[in-house]
């Protein structure tokens, strides 16, 4: 009973006095707990505080007012009261026609209506624009092209042509606005010929090869034959005219060819031993670098061709439809205009006059087409619509002289606004030469399709930056991958702990080292390098390359570290197993320990890439500055970070459109990382060993 007493007297102390296991409130320790919470929220408010404010200012860029510079400006003096104004023509206004809303000075208007009056000639040969004119609407949507309503040709429509358009309910109607003299023409530099017989004409551009073949007494040099391209009406009038139809022996003498009569003077004049023909317009515009030859002794001269002496005069005409002509009456204008002016233009532009009767069927037929009396006077201010021509070279300066005519006389872009959009006190005088400004917003197909980042023409396309970026951080991948890995099995597998001891911290040291050294590097260093390897001419000073490879060192360290980590943490009981099998080193190490440390290296890979995209000082120093979508890692190019640092440094004014587009620019870099990381998450858990 003794020995029982003091238990039992334990017992009922323990009953009165219960142990307590509630932990003691230290001061230190909560200041700690209370920091490290504040820290952590800290850092999310952070994150957060960076999202809301590159998404708010991303935001701004795809939604807020965009005033660009369209390059037009009105063209005479805006009171308060003026409410229809025009402007100087041009292509940019396309976008301008586009918006609802545009700004001259600082009052912004509203466009009731915009007349996009312009005209717009294409010189495609005779051919080409019959083939233009008569195309099927997917052909000509394929090509990025409207269709004509005028044509110009330098030969008469054939039965072919006719046939193609009338498929598509189009009758051409000639309109005959001049005549042409075939010019054919030498060098300046030529001394040895001043005239052809039509014989000789043709055995020059049949089947002679040397000018010796022509005639005796001309040099023994090859004949270069310059001629106008097959869908030229010049060309098809010279092959009817000269070579009966028949092409075959002209071409097999490889000519120089071109359907730009410009190109073909150029061709001749430096060449002596060259000769060629063309309208006889573009002679008069390079007399001073050309020869002329007269045929047969007679020269072209308005008497010659309008007698018809002169073998080689063609008529010249203009093309459009009955049913064009009526819809759309800035032809049918046009065309009236055309015809009542082109004879105190044609002789300036170097044709010669249609005779009287071929002037006045042309009216008749414009009459029967409209329906009218008589060509009444126009006044252009008062034409609206697009004009759009293609066809004959030849006759192209003779169109493009009276379009000239017609928008001096008022045939310009017209805006129909409504003024005090903000207000009624925004109503403000113009002077003539203030620029029209456009609202130009950005459309997320456009910023992640388009392959020009030019903001200041508004061009906002993020390809080329992205490409940019996923280029250098592939180079750099390809560098570091293999030697970071490398670098980690050797620590972790083979190198002794005396030895990994010393070696991981000084491999550590290299992410310790500022970018900006390894940018100057690249460009010092690697990119000698590399243009000693593969020439100057074909790598730039500044390139993908040499900044990849550079970022591929600077993340071997990052790479070496997170993955000997993780090949550290496999325990070594499975070595052991490995090598109680019969397995070598190599082996264990390929087939058990890489395998088993998966995770931890795929994360690693991925925090790498991540590292990568996210460098800027390397790229911003070495790759380049300017976007360039190309996928020569031999070029320049500027990345997503380095575009940002370059502009962002610079006069950079705040609120611009590049203000607002580096935020633009700065989220879809947050997006790439973010989901680079969270794929890291996904893997570390997808292939997680635990022991």
């Amino acid at each position: 009973m003794r020995d029982q007493q003091p238990s039992t007297q334990y017992a009922v102390q323990s009953e009165r006095r219960p142990l307590s296991l509630k932990r003691k409130f230290k001061l230190h320790e909560a200041v700690i707990q209370v920091g490290l919470l504040a820290c952590g929220l800290l850092s999310i408010f952070t994150t957060l505080g960076i999202i809301l404010v590159l998404g708010n200012e991303s935001i701004s860029f795809f939604t807020r007012d965009q005033w660009v510079n369209s390059n037009r400006p009105i063209l005479s003096d805006m009171d308060e009261a003026t409410t229809i104004f025009t402007v100087a023509p041009g292509k940019a206004l396309a976008a301008v026609e586009a918006s609802g809303a545009i700004r001259v000075g600082q009052e912004v208007m509203q466009v009731l209506e915009f007349q996009n009056n312009q005209f717009d000639i294409a010189a495609v040969g005779t051919g080409g624009g019959f083939k233009r004119w008569c195309a099927l609407d997917v052909e000509l949507a394929e090509l990025g092209l409207r269709r004509p309503q005028i044509i110009n040709a330098s030969r008469p429509v054939t039965p072919r042509e006719i046939e193609r358009c009338a498929s598509l309910g189009i009758q051409p109607i000639p309109f005959r606005v001049g005549t042409d003299a075939l010019a054919i023409v030498v060098s300046a530099n030529n001394d040895f010929i001043t005239e052809l017989s039509f014989g000789e004409l043709q055995t020059i551009f049949g089947e002679a090869d040397r000018w010796s073949d022509v005639r005796a007494g001309w040099p023994d040099e090859a004949i270069q034959l310059v001629i106008p391209g097959q869908d030229s009406g010049t060309f098809d009038f010279f092959v009817e005219a000269v070579l009966d139809g028949d092409p075959a022996a002209l071409l097999a003498n490889d000519p120089i060819m071109s359907e730009n009569d410009n190109q073909l003077a150029g061709s001749i004049q430096r060449n002596p031993s060259a000769i060629g023909f063309f309208g006889y317009a573009y002679y008069l515009a390079n007399m001073d670098e050309l020869k002329i030859l007269a045929l047969d002794g007679v020269a072209p001269s308005a008497a010659t061709v309008e007698d018809g002496s002169y073998a080689l005069s063609r008529p010249l005409f203009i093309y459009s439809d009955a049913d064009i002509i009526r819809e759309q009456p800035q032809v049918k204008h046009f065309i009236s205009y055309y015809l009542k002016h082109v004879n105190e233009a044609v002789v300036d532009v170097g044709y010669f006059k249609a005779s009287s009767e071929a002037l006045a069927k042309a009216r008749e037929e414009w009459m029967i087409a409209t329906g009218a009396a008589d060509l009444k006077p126009v006044n252009p201010a008062e034409v609206s619509g697009a004009l759009v021509a293609a066809g004959s070279s030849t006759v192209f300066p003779l169109t493009e002289r009276i379009s000239e005519r017609f928008v001096e006389a008022g045939y310009r872009p017209r805006f129909k606004v409504r003024r005090g959009l903000r207000g009624e006190n925004t109503i403000a005088p113009h002077s003539a030469g203030v620029a029209v400004e456009y609202n130009d917003r950005p459309t997320l197909v456009e910023f992640f399709t388009n392959t020009n980042w030019i903001p200041a023409i508004g061009e906002f396309g993020v390809i080329p930056l992205i490409n940019a970026t996923l280029m250098t951080s592939t180079i750099a991948m390809l560098v570091a991958l293999p030697l970071g890995l490398g670098a980690a099995i050797y620590l972790s597998e083979y190198a002794s702990p005396r030895v990994r001891n010393w070696l991981k911290p000084v491999l550590e040291i290299l992410a310790g080292i500022p970018t900006v050294v390894y940018g100057y590097f690249a460009l010092t260093f690697m990119t000698p390098l590399l243009r000693s390897i593969f020439g100057i001419e074909v790598v730039n000073i500044y390139n993908t390359a040499s900044a990849g490879i550079v970022v591929g060192i600077l993340i071997i360290p990052l790479i070496s570290s997170m993955s000997e980590d993780a090949l550290h943490a496999v325990p070594q009981s499975l070595r052991e197993a490995s090598y109680g099998l019969g397995a070598t080193k190599l082996e264990t190490v390929i087939k058990v320990v890489v395998p088993a440390a998966l995770s931890g290296i795929l994360a690693a890979f991925i925090v790498a890439v991540s590292r990568a995209i996210g460098e800027t000082m390397i790229v911003a120093i070495a790759a380049g500055a300017g976007p360039n979508f190309s996928f020569n890692p031999l070029d320049s190019a500027e990345t997503m970070t380095g575009h940002i640092a370059r502009i962002s440094g610079g006069d950079l004014s705040y609120d611009s459109i590049d203000y607002n587009s580096i935020f633009a620019i700065g989220l879809t870099l947050f997006l790439m990382t973010f989901t680079l990381n969270a794929l890291s998450r996904v893997i570390i858990s997808r292939f997680r060993e635990a022991y």
